[in-house]
């Protein structure tokens, strides 16, 4: 999509930037992901308070439905009311843009990870086409990524491309030999890798902070008081599928995903303890206290 294109382009930049200091795919993608989460911390925080206005304005609503009855008019007077007391848009609806906003930005992002010939390298797109051609069916290894495994294979196709200039094929050379990440190789997919590589510790902790970031979220709304039997246990599904994907994909995109996980989690405990609207009234009502105790 073109939205993505222009975020897998600005992104690219930076990440490319960030692998000319490190000189490691890993480091790079762990040090870019936390830029981001930093620079859009913000509209974390509005949506966070955003949820929580919502979930305050539903409540109410349920019980002004209660009390209206029948009475469709005194309703939707009553409700009109009531959403411009509570700074609410009762017609908005599901829409959210700040989760729209961030869903370009983390497929942007993925965008960038998956091809990174064209997002961080930049070659063009008639040479990456014309060299990711080159590779046989045993190199392929995931549909979809023919860039990150010609970056796995270059060694072996090298001889074949003939299409590419000398300083591509060195940049390129120099890009698949910064995968080594904590003694694993970005460039192999967990469950085509051997027990002994330890590939499959990254499903894994995407699993385990899944779960963490599952559990905080609902121990933060209050759900998992009232949840019970398998509907409480059922909304941790998520954290098995995306253990899944992980599992299925290149462990470069799995540590993005993992890392994203971790600092979502480390995000909504910030969020929650000095920035929720739970948390601006207790510190509100604590300054006030204190005005009136001195």
């Amino acid at each position: 999509m073109f939205g993505f294109d222009i975020f897998s382009s600005a992104f690219g930049y930076a990440l490319g930037f960030l692998f000319d200091l490190t000189a490691n795919y890993g480091v790079s993608i762990i040090l870019f992901t936390l830029i981001i989460n930093i620079i859009f911390f913000p509209v974390a925080i509005k949506r966070v308070r955003g949820m929580s206005t919502n979930e305050k304005f539903e409540a109410k609503k349920e019980e002004l439905k209660k009390r209206c009855g029948k009475d469709i008019q005194r309703f939707n007077r009553e409700l009109m009311e009531l959403a411009q007391k509570e700074g609410v848009n009762p017609m908005k609806g599901c829409t959210n843009i700040s989760f729209i906003l961030t869903l370009i930005i983390f497929s942007g992002i993925y965008s960038t990870i998956q091809k990174p010939l064209s997002n961080v390298l930049h070659l063009s797109k008639e040479k990456i086409s014309q060299a990711t051609s080159k590779l046989t069916e045993e190199q392929k290894r995931q549909k979809g990524s023919d860039q990150l495994d010609l970056v796995r294979s270059f060694e072996e196709i090298k001889p074949e491309l003939d299409m590419l200039t000398e300083d591509e094929l060195d940049k390129i050379s120099r890009f698949s030999k910064g995968f080594e990440f904590l003694g694993v190789n970005l460039l192999n997919i967990p469950k085509f890798s051997k027990f002994s590589e330890m590939l499959w510790i990254l499903p894994l902790l995407s699993f385990l902070f899944s779960a963490l970031g599952t559990f905080i979220m609902q121990k933060n709304s209050g759900l998992s008081d009232n949840a019970s039997g398998i509907g409480k246990y059922s909304v941790y599904l998520f954290a098995v599928f995306q253990a899944w994907i992980v599992s299925q994909v290149f462990a470069a995109l799995g540590l993005y995903l993992l890392f994203s996980n971790i600092l979502g989690n480390l995000q909504s405990i910030i969020i929650d303890r000095f920035f929720s609207t739970y948390a601006i009234k207790a510190k509100q009502e604590l300054k006030l206290f204190e005005e009136l105790k001195n």
